[in-house]
């Protein structure tokens, strides 16, 4: 059984990061959902992607060169909603090794990125998740109406045209860009939250 626990270890560590990087789920996909499993027939193994790594990786490529979500606004929230999910989820008993400089970084870095998108500040980071996961959706199906529906309500505070622009064109969000980066170093480290 050791040796099935090595060739998931090496997976988690190799493999599954690998395919994140550079990635985000499907935009409209609820983060918590990660991305979908897939067969390594070799090894006899089914692989999906741990959520929290999902979402950590995609909010550090994607937010460290906002290039990579240029014209692609569904792309673009749903790197926040899963920047958003990565910052809640930290506080998991799971992730009690990873650097408590972490959750302090992220949550700066969501504070900047509801700034920039006109997202109010003391919104419940659930209700901020549910409705960028439903703004990428509607976005990434071409249903402008709906997203405007979406960004008309709360917790957006700013008209949804100026939001829609932002997100067209995301600019490099400084504080959040080094806090997803320095957590997904953190997550990548071998640690008590790795499942043997």
């Amino acid at each position: 059984m050791r040796v099935r626990s090595g060739w998931v270890r090496l997976a988690r560590t190799l493999i599954v990061p690998a395919l994140v990087i550079g990635c985000t789920q499907h935009p409209g996909t609820p983060p918590a959902q990660g991305l979908s499993a897939f067969r390594l027939p070799a090894i006899n193994l089914t692989v999906g992607s741990d959520p929290v790594m999902t979402a950590s990786a995609s909010a550090s490529s994607n937010l460290g060169d906002p290039r990579r979500m240029a014209a692609r606004p569904a792309v673009a929230a749903q790197v926040v909603a899963q920047y958003e999910f990565v910052t809640e989820q930290l506080r998991e008993p799971r992730f009690v090794g990873v650097s408590p400089l972490a959750q302090a970084q992220m949550e700066r870095g969501r504070a900047a990125l509801r700034a920039v998108l006109g997202i109010a500040e003391a919104a419940p980071p659930a209700q901020v998740i549910a409705q960028l996961t439903a703004l990428a959706g509607a976005l990434q199906q071409g249903n402008v109406a709906a997203a405007e529906r979406v960004l008309a309500a709360a917790p957006f505070t700013r008209p949804p045209g100026d939001v829609l622009a932002t997100l067209s064109a995301m600019p490099f969000v400084p504080d959040a860009a080094r806090a997803a980066s320095f957590t997904d170093q953190q997550l990548n480290r071998a640690g008590p939250w790795a499942i043997d």
